[in-house]
């Protein structure tokens, strides 16, 4: 693709449809406004007086017990029992509300954690879920986490031991992709819910601590968090959640407000919280602190900022505009549909990184569930500030919004584009493109925000420890400052050459 790009800036107004939180039973805003300006502690302390007293059922089988529960939360079309530790297939009895042979009633958070008391948290169904009974075995009384030393693994549900705190190897089980998520949610509904019991024994000790805040050890609620985003809240589990709360009256605020997380363990701990219908821009997940942040652009705060919105032919873009809700959004729908449109980044300066990466936040909407990336791409070229009429673009790999948020919303939810290399562009000034392209059967929308760009910076010297033995004037060493010879070796990399007195670095590619 060849064009000449010329900046120019907008900042106009666009309006979208219905957010999640309007397709609850319930008025969320009453519901948690208790809730509403707080931060940190004081919110997850408000969302247990919110929560924390439940009409839970008596435990077992039969009417009004835990069985009966689960035929109103955990039963599917065909009557089998949905089952989120196994792959295994059960059926209830009729409308018996008898246990299901083979089935045994588990506790998400081991029931040993809090010393066995059959108290609330004892009956609560909102980690109270069908299990096949060998895994409900395997997995014991064992935290939650990453298993990396398999033993047991029935296809949905792995048991072994894995890191902790401080890395320490300890007995965890881990639950399959599909339901991590969910799991994170009970797990933060239950820290919330249950913050004034006594955590006891070793295995609780390993996962939580006796306080009100944050009650997850920080190894745990990080991974946790990392789960709630990688798995976002489904129809599934929105369902289930207002099947409980018919039952008991109260709520898993986690799967209601899916960013409550961030505001209570992660990056919004800063931000007071409110309920007004958007999502919070959740910023990028820190790089490590060795890398430097390059660019940074919070559209929906702060505008388009030294970017650029063009045409293929470098005209003013109409198609790309400014919204304070949304971020930066691209529509052709009133435009005539048909689109070639450009949003693009000031230069950024790679020439002395020995790796970068790029990430931002987006979402899609009126695609139908379409793959986004047959009409939308992410474009970074180290010619454009030089030849921008004869610009050379290459993609980038992006992870691509595809979940609607509700079955009458049009629009997905914003998600992490993840965090894309830009390793192969170290030693050049790039520029990065977001092109909108429509068609007059598929004009579909885009919604960008929260971009960064971090970059690693190359090492200031080399490590005398591997230049003492060195008495040649000539000399290649490796990034690390390892010996290689003295000519270049032809392999992609960065290297550091000394020659005639001077030191350099030099780039391979």
């Amino acid at each position: 693709m060849r064009y000449s790009f010329f900046p120019v800036f907008v900042s106009l107004t666009f309006l979208f449809p219905l957010s999640v939180l309007e397709a609850q039973t319930i008025d969320l805003n009453t519901y948690y406004a208790h809730a509403i300006g707080k931060k940190k502690e004081a919110l997850k302390a408000a969302m247990h007086d919110i929560i924390g007293s439940a009409d839970v059922l008596e435990y077992g089988g039969g009417y009004n017990k835990t069985w009966y529960g689960f035929y109103q939360t955990d039963r599917m079309t065909d009557n089998e029992v949905r089952d989120r530790y196994s792959n295994a297939h059960h059926f209830f009895n009729g409308s018996s509300y008898s246990a299901v042979s083979g089935m045994n009633i588990e506790h998400a958070l081991a029931n040993s954690w809090w010393g066995k008391t059959k108290n609330q948290a004892y009956k609560d169904i909102h980690h109270l879920m069908p299990c096949e009974s060998s895994i409900n075995s395997s997995k014991s009384n064992y935290g939650m986490g990453k298993v990396t030393n398999v033993k047991t693994d029935n296809g949905c549900t792995k048991v072994g031991t894995g890191p902790g705190a401080a890395g320490a190897n300890i007995d965890l089980w881990e639950p399959a992709d599909k339901w991590k998520g969910d799991f994170a949610r009970i797990i933060f509904y239950m820290v919330t819910c249950y913050q004034n019991l006594t955590w006891t024994g070793a295995q609780a000790l390993r996962s939580l601590e006796n306080d009100d805040w944050p009650t997850l050890q920080p190894w745990a609620y990080q991974l946790y968090l990392k789960w709630a985003k990688d798995d976002p809240v489904d129809d599934i589990e929105m369902a289930r959640n207002e099947a409980v709360y018919k039952i008991q009256h109260n709520r898993n605020p986690f799967i209601d407000l899916p960013d409550l997380p961030e505001y209570i363990w992660g990056s919004l701990t800063d931000i007071a919280f409110t309920i007004d219908g958007t999502t919070p821009v959740v910023p990028p997940t820190p790089e490590p602190s060795d890398s430097t942040l390059l660019l940074l652009q919070n559209f929906k705060n702060s505008g388009l900022g030294n970017f650029a919105v063009l045409q293929n032919d470098g005209t003013q873009s109409t198609v790309w505009k400014h919204d304070a809700k949304y971020g930066m959004v691209a529509n052709a729908y009133s435009m005539g549909k048909v689109a070639d449109d450009y949003l693009v980044s000031p230069a950024i300066d790679l020439t002395q990184m020995e790796g970068a990466t790029i990430e931002f936040r987006h979402a899609v909407g009126y695609n139908n569930g379409a793959d986004p990336s047959r009409m939308f791409e992410v474009l970074v070229s180290t010619d454009f500030a030089q030849v921008p009429d004869r610009a050379t673009w290459t993609s980038l790999d992006v992870e691509w919004p595809q979940e609607l948020v509700t079955e009458t919303s049009k629009f997905t939810k914003f998600i992490s584009s993840g965090r894309i290399s830009l390793d192969d562009y170290v030693g050049e000034t790039i520029n990065v493109a977001f092109r909108y392209t429509s068609e007059s059967n598929y004009c579909w929308a885009w919604e960008i925000d929260n971009l960064s760009v971090f970059g690693k910076a190359l090492p200031d010297g080399i490590d005398d420890n591997f230049m003492s033995p060195i008495d040649a004037p000539d000399a290649v060493f490796d990034i690390n400052g390892h010996y290689l010879g003295v000519e270049v070796p032809t392999v992609r990399g960065i290297y550091i050459v000394r020659r005639g007195g001077y030191t350099y670095k030099r780039f391979v590619k």
